[in-house]
């Protein structure tokens, strides 16, 4: 049987990349077609307990990014090739243990660190392009998330055009799960009952965070019984987008969840009237997905990935323009019958993506390498 080494160490350690890494992890080690062994924190010991204990390799001592990226150089690929000389290694972003001795499989979920400018800090920026340039040149697969994200991939480096796959994540359909009030924060509780637009992302330039509460400014006095809800943590560059809200006097009409957890989260889709995400770049983009999955009409970025990934199931605006945000936001708010049309195709569109599916595929990869 192949043998399988899984890196799942960003878990807890990061947003789409951490849910990523625990989805799939799950569902390969579930169909028992290859031998899997998944690398992880010991924190997150609790959050693999579908898999036996001789199957996982735990790691203490790790409590940031930067611990991480040297265990995954320099100790981890030592550590794999002496139980599992034979194992193939998946790592799931742009970083391949360059001193690995097994065959290596990559994940890119994208390469924002090269497109978009002020999408990381210049140390982050130097690492990321050194890093990955080596590591596309020594994998033998590489997993692309999207076709976009592919075609990143050979604008920067052509010669690997053999070697990609395009792969879909699947996504999270939490709508049919309950939600535990007992978690959910009373300001978050307090929305029940309110109208409010709802966008989910960190808070970062290429989140373009800022330019949805400008958008936001321009329709507030349409939409007088609306709030702006922006769920997620803050991330490089946010300080702006806090002083903008203090700058447009919008504090009673704009609302900071910070990080959440999954039962707020559903609670903050279950309620919400329009999802948006403006984003100016993504390698696929997971939430509009989410908000689908809720039956909530969605504005989406008709950039990157995101066009992609949402089909015809959502309204496409361009990030870049405020005006048609705030147009489209209102046409979506006041037209029952553009909002039902769109719900019909997402529920459509959903059955695209699935875990499963990227979890076949992927399994498929694995054998043939």
């Amino acid at each position: 049987m192949k043998q399988v080494v899984f890196n799942a160490l960003q878990t807890s350690l990061s947003g789409g990349i951490g849910r990523y890494c625990y989805e799939l992890s799950k569902a390969v080690y579930k169909r028992h077609e290859v031998d899997f062994k998944i690398v992880i924190r010991e924190e997150d010991k609790d959050l693999f307990d579908f898999a036996s204990n001789k199957d996982l390799i735990i790691i203490y001592g790790i409590k940031n990014s930067m611990q991480r990226n040297y265990y995954e150089q320099f100790k981890l690929p030592k550590l794999i090739y002496k139980k599992y000389p034979d194992a193939i290694i998946h790592y799931p972003d742009t970083m391949a243990p360059l001193c690995s001795k097994n065959k290596i499989i990559i994940t890119i979920h994208d390469l924002a660190f090269k497109s978009f400018k002020n999408a990381f800090t210049w140390k982050t920026t130097i690492w990321k392009n050194f890093i990955t340039a080596l590591s596309i040149k020594k994998v033998s697969k590489i997993i692309a998330i999207t076709n976009f994200a592919r075609s990143e991939i050979l604008k920067y480096y052509p010669d690997v055009k053999n070697k990609v796959k395009v792969v879909y994540n699947g996504f999270n359909d939490f709508s049919k799960e309950l939600i535990d009030i007992n978690n959910v924060n009373k300001s978050i509780l307090n929305l029940k009952g309110n109208k409010y637009i709802l966008t989910v992302s960190t808070i970062s330039p290429r989140k373009n965070v800022d330019g949805l509460i400008k958008a936001f400014d321009l329709i507030k006095n349409q939409i007088n019984d609306y709030k702006l809800v922006i769920v997620g943590k803050n991330g490089w560059m946010y300080q702006g987008v806090y002083d903008l809200v203090d700058t447009l006097k919008l504090s009673n009409r704009i609302l900071f969840t910070g990080e959440v957890n999954d039962d707020e989260l559903k609670f903050l889709y279950k309620n919400a009237v329009v999802f948006v995400y403006p984003s100016f770049y993504e390698g696929f983009g997971l939430p509009p997905l989410e908000a689908m999955s809720y039956g909530i009409p969605c504005v989406v970025s008709n950039k990157t990935s995101i066009p992609e990934v949402v089909g015809e199931a959502a309204i496409k605006i361009d990030p870049y323009d405020l005006n048609e945000i705030g147009d489209m936001i209102i046409k979506v708010v006041q037209d029952k019958k553009i909002c039902d049309d769109l719900i019909l195709k997402s529920r459509n569109r959903l059955k695209y993506f699935s875990w499963e599916k990227c979890c076949n595929a992927v399994i498929d990869i694995y054998l043939r390498n």
